[in-house]
C-alpha cells in the first residue's frame, strides 16, 4: 500500500496537522530526559520509520526535519544534553528518498552537536528486527513514529509488540477510512465495528486497538480529515506522562474535543469562535467529562491526585480540564485537597482528596 509519489506532491492541509502533531509531540518529549542535569536514562531514540525524503515538493519540511528542529532548538539549553547518547534514525523501504534525505541533511544547520543521524533504506520489519537490542534495553528511551500508507505496517502482533518495548512512545498513522470500506476485504487484517457515521470511525479503530492494549498502558487518538476521507493517530505508551502530553498536543490542535482537525461532534463550534463561560454552550464532551468527574468524586471514587490523572487519561482530557470541577466542589466544602490541577509526575506522591 505504499505511496511512492505522496512526496512529489505538496503537502495537503491534512498532512500538515499530522506533521504538526508529530512535531509537537517531540517537542513536549524531549525535555522530559535531557532538561535535568542528572537525566534518568543514559540514551534517546527517536525512530522515524517511513520517513520520506525529507521534505515535499514544494520544500516545506517532512517529518525527519521536524524531529532534528526541535533538536537543535533544544540542544544550547538542556543542561543533560551532553551526558546523554542521543539518535535520530530515519528509514525508510524507498532507497531514493533515503538519498534524497540524506543529501538534505548535508546541510550546515542540520549538524546538531550531539545528535547522531542515521538512515537506512529498509522495511519496517526489518528495522524492528535490526534495532531490537535498543527497543529492548530499559535504559534507554525510545519513541517510534510509524507514518505507514494504509494499514499494512502496523498489524495485530506488531501493535502488541509495541507494549514489550520497555521506555518506548510510538505514534503511528492509520487511514480510517480505507479500514471502514474495505474492513471485510482479506487484505485488511484489522476488524472494526460498523460506525454510525463516517465521522466517528477513526474511533471505532481506536476501541478496536484500546482492546489489544495491556491494562497498564494508554492509547489516544486524533482524527484527520482529508477530502471525504477520516484517517487518523494512534498513540500508545506505558507512561502516564506520556500520555498527558499527547493529550495536550491534541487539546492544542482541537479546543473543541481535543481529537479532531474537523467538526467530530457536529456541534457547529468552530475553533475561532469564542465560548460562553455558562455550562450549557460548553462542548459536550467537556459537559459530559465534567458531570462524570463530579459524581466520581462526590461519591469517593477519587481519593487521590493519581486517581484524577488517569481519569483524566481514560476520558480524553488534559489534567486542566479537571480544575473547574475541583475549585468548585472546594468553594461548596465538598473536598479537601491542597491543588488545583492534578499534576502527573506527582504519581509516586500523589496528594489526597478527602471528603469533607
Amino acid at each position: 500500500m505504499a505511496n511512492s509519489s505522496f512526496h512529489e506532491e505538496p503537502y495537503d492541509a491534512g498532512t500538515l496537522t499530522k506533521l504538526d502533531i508529530f512535531e509537537l509531540y517531540v517537542q513536549e518529549w524531549i525535555p522530559v530526559f535531557v532538561s535535568r542535569s542528572e537525566p534518568p536514562f543514559e540514551e534517546l531514540h527517536v525512530f522515524d520509520f517511513f520517513c520520506g525524503p525529507g521534505t515535499d515538493a514544494v520544500g516545506q519540511a517532512g517529518s525527519p526535519l521536524r524531529i532534528l528542529r526541535q533538536m537543535r532548538s533544544y540542544q544550547p539549553k538542556m543542561a543533560g544534553w551532553s551526558k546523554v547518547k542521543i539518535v535520530a534514525h530515519f528509514s525508510d523501504v524507498n532507497a531514493k528518498k533515503i538519498a534524497l534525505l540524506e543529501n538534505l541533511l548535508q546541510a550546515p544547520e542540520w549538524q546538531i552537536p550531539g545528535v547522531q543521524v542515521k538512515t537506512k533504506a529498509a522495511e519496517f520489519e526489518a528495522e524492528l528486527i535490526r534495532h531490537e537490542k535498543i527497543l529492548l534495553n530499559p535504559r534507554a528511551v525510545k519513541l517510534l513514529i510509524i507514518d505507514q500508507f494504509g494499514v499494512d505496517a502496523v498489524l495485530e502482533y506488531v501493535f502488541r509488540r509495541f507494549f514489550t518495548f520497555p521506555r518506548t512512545d510510538f505514534i503511528f498513522f492509520v487511514s480510517s477510512s480505507t479500514l471502514h470500506r474495505f474492513r471485510d476485504h482479506p487484505a485488511i487484517k484489522i476488524k472494526i465495528d460498523h460506525p454510525e457515521t463516517s465521522y466517528d470511525v477513526h474511533r471505532a479503530a481506536f476501541d478496536w486497538y484500546q482492546k489489544l492494549t495491556p491494562p497498564a498502558a494508554y492509547l489516544g487518538r486524533f482524527s484527520i480529515k482529508k477530502g471525504s476521507n477520516i484517517y487518523g493517530l494512534i498513540f500508545g505508551s506505558q507512561h502516564p506522562l506520556a500520555a498527558t502530553k499527547f493529550l495536550n498536543v491534541a487539546w492544542r490542535n482541537d479546543q473543541i474535543a481535543g481529537e479532531a482537525n474537523f467538526d467530530i461532534d457536529r456541534e457547529g463550534i468552530t475553533p475561532d469562535e469564542p465560548l460562553l463561560p455558562f455550562a450549557e454552550f460548553q462542548p459536550k464532551k467537556k459537559q459530559a467529562f465534567e458531570a462524570d468527574l463530579e459524581t466520581a468524586i462526590r461519591t469517593g471514587k477519587m481519593k487521590s491526585e493519581a486517581d484524577l490523572v488517569h481519569f483524566c487519561i481514560s476520558a480524553g482530557m488534559t489534567c486542566q480540564h479537571a480544575t473547574p470541577v475541583l475549585l468548585k466542589l472546594q468553594s461548596e466544602g465538598v473536598i479537601a485537597c491542597n491543588f488545583r490541577t492534578p499534576d502527573p509526575r506527582n504519581l509516586k506522591t500523589s496528594r489526597p482528596i478527602l471528603l469533607c
